[in-house]
């Protein structure tokens, strides 16, 4: 339920909360802590990393997302760098494309391979997407723009400086079948309109945009993973949005994009707060802050609340920030109001797809009860079994995570509301399974060690969690995991016995909390002479 105390006081002073001393032990700037094989187990000691910053023609920008190194490359949030300079980005699915002045640049998730102006271009290291931001390496900012780039590891700095340029990003941009597509922010939800409408806006530009009743509306979080079919009451203000409208002027989809980010309260100040992962929560100028529905501040969150964090994937802004907090039992109601006076989930441990759960509330008969699961699925309805006594059986659907959410019931009787109630336990769902991301030495590496130290990072797209009992490694169709030291966050294995010249094949097998597995194969060459 602690955070270990150095990491906390880094968390809090990289908010500005407190400063930390000389001897805290920091990671040097722009490197990752890699594990180390232990002759005894023993805790793992946790040690700040610092957020590199960037500045682009000599102004700072907001380092949320930040640069990354990731296996040894440092990598750099491209649509954050792009903004900065005024050039428009757009995103299909995977597709990434950015229209700069005189250069068109298009990137594929998952792919090295870039076109720019048409020609292809190879990249350092594939595209990725990290908790719902698109990185690059950083050499590829120089290759798109012309621009000149440097990483001050010392001072933990990325500096960029191009002559190349945006004008003021158009809201609309022509695709493919004659559509048009529209891309901005989500500044206001008309649901009252007829028909409904939704307003937009981008580097100034606004546009109001009526939303015919069979558009296709989808939901993604771009840090769940998660895609769903959705109505244009889940669309929030402060939302990334792409609407694209067909040649008639008809709107056929729109696409709405969000990074959540859940977690539980480990230290609050009065300007931040620290989660139980390290991850320092700062609001924005323009972020709604609510509690158990009330509006709140961020000094009102306590230790062990429960938080969501919904910010815009393209622009790094928050807009929402949802603490949840378990409230003591409800005092009886007056005669004749309405009331619930049981409410439960039978939920043990995290859940994946298919998995089934049931709700139970009581209270006052004849009523309209329903449940919401966080701010994630709301108004699930429970049917009236018998009088006061109402149930549900909710199905987890593919494409949904989220991590240690809460469950809120509410009861209509007569046109009146009883005070919403909270279920004692919490959900946490996980349909995607995790990601094995660094993992040493390298792909298709040469080393000049017999005895490597061979390790894999991993981790679970929601606060699921890994299960350190289901992490395997085999070494060359041998299973060494007895002698490797494994956590929830790595595997690390070094060999007692000289593994020899040739190809090492290596297989990392790992489960989350709900059962998801994921495996990762990769091979690379010892060459001692």
């Amino acid at each position: 339920m602690f955070l270990k105390s150095r990491a906390l006081a880094a968390a809090l002073a990289a908010a500005g909360v407190l400063t930390t001393s000389a001897s805290g032990g920091a990671v040097p700037a722009g490197a990752r802590a890699k594990p180390k094989p232990a002759a005894k187990p023993r805790a793992k000691t946790e040690l700040p990393t610092r957020i590199i910053a960037i500045a682009i023609n000599g102004e700072d920008v907001a380092a949320d997302p930040a640069p990354r190194v990731v296996n040894g490359r440092l990598l750099v949030p491209i649509v954050r760098i792009y903004g900065a300079l005024g050039i428009a980005v757009s995103r299909d699915g995977d597709d990434i494309t950015a229209a700069a002045p005189r250069k068109t640049i298009k990137l594929h998730l998952g792919s090295d391979q870039a076109l720019i102006d048409g020609q292809p271009v190879r990249m350092d290291g594939p595209a990725v997407e990290i908790d719902g931001a698109t990185y690059v390496p950083l050499r590829f900012v120089a290759d798109s723009l012309g621009a000149a780039v440097s990483y001050d590891a010392k001072a933990a700095r990325v500096e960029v400086i191009s002559s190349l340029v945006g004008r003021t990003p158009s809201l609309t941009q022509n695709v493919d079948g004659g559509r048009m597509q529209i891309i901005g922010t989500v500044t206001a939800v008309d649901l009252n309109s007829m028909p409904e409408s939704i307003t937009v806006t981008r580097s100034g530009s606004v546009r109001s945009i009526a939303i015919n009743s069979d558009a296709k509306i989808v939901l993604q979080d771009t840090v769940a993973r998660t895609t769903t079919n959705a109505t244009l009451g889940d669309v929030h203000a402060g939302d990334a949005v792409s609407v694209f409208v067909t040649k008639d002027g008809k709107v056929d989809q729109l696409v709405d994009r969000y990074a959540s980010r859940t977690g539980m309260v480990a230290a609050v100040s009065p300007s931040a707060l620290v989660l139980r992962d390290g991850h320092v929560v700062t609001p924005d100028a323009g972020t709604e802050i609510t509690l158990n529905g009330t509006a709140a501040s961020i000094g009102d969150a306590q230790v062990g609340d429960t938080l969501v964090v919904r910010s815009n994937p393209d622009t790094g802004e928050k807009r929402q920030i949802i603490i949840a907090r378990a409230m003591p039992a409800t005092p009886q109601p007056a005669a004749g109001a309405a009331a619930i006076t049981a409410f439960s989930v039978d939920v043990t441990g995290a859940l994946r797809a298919g998995d089934k759960f049931n709700v139970t509330l009581k209270g006052t008969p004849g009523g309209k009860a329903s449940f919401d699961i966080g701010s994630y699925v709301e108004g699930v309805p429970l049917r009236e079994d018998a009088p006061g006594d109402y149930r549900a059986q909710y199905v987890i659907p593919p494409n949904v995570n989220f991590g240690q959410v809460a469950v809120y019931g509410h009861l209509e009787v007569n046109g009146t509301q009883a005070p919403r109630v909270e279920a004692p336990a919490l959900i946490a769902v996980s349909t995607t399974p995790p990601t094995i991301t660094d993992f040493a030495p390298p792909a298709g590496q040469t080393v000049n060690n017999t005895t490597p130290s061979i390790f894999a990072t991993f981790s679970s797209p929601t606060n699921v969690g890994i299960n350190p009992s289901t992490v395997t490694i085999n070494v060359n169709g041998l299973d060494v995991t007895a002698s490797a030291y494994r956590t929830g966050g790595f595997i690390t294995y070094s060999p007692t016995v000289p593994l020899g010249d040739g190809t090492v094949n290596v297989r990392v097998a790992v489960s989350d909390a709900a059962g998801n597995r994921a495996e990762r194969a990769w091979s690379f060459t010892i060459r001692s002479h």
